[in-house]
């Protein structure tokens, strides 16, 4: 999707992002953000990966075209914002 000029974001630097994004060797180059809303997580990198974690008002600007929800559990909160 990235070679096509999509933009791709993740949302939610969780555990769960960290084992998949590590496992499945997903890094910046195919997700070059996380957004988040906490604070002490953001302007940081994600373990192993080293995805940078911004804040979630990136998320919105611009939209990206692709969003992986690592935060699935929230998935109904995050979908209202």
């Amino acid at each position: 999707l990235t070679a096509q000029g999509h933009r791709i974001a993740g949302y939610g630097a969780t555990a769960k992002s960290s084992t998949v994004t590590n496992f499945c060797g997903i890094g910046p180059d195919l997700v070059p953000y996380v957004c988040d809303t906490t604070p002490s997580k953001q302007g940081k990198l994600t373990p192993g990966m080293h995805i940078p974690v911004r804040p979630d008002t990136a998320f919105r600007d611009p939209y990206p075209d692709y969003a992986l929800l690592f935060a699935w559990n929230h998935a109904e909160e995050i979908m209202a914002k």
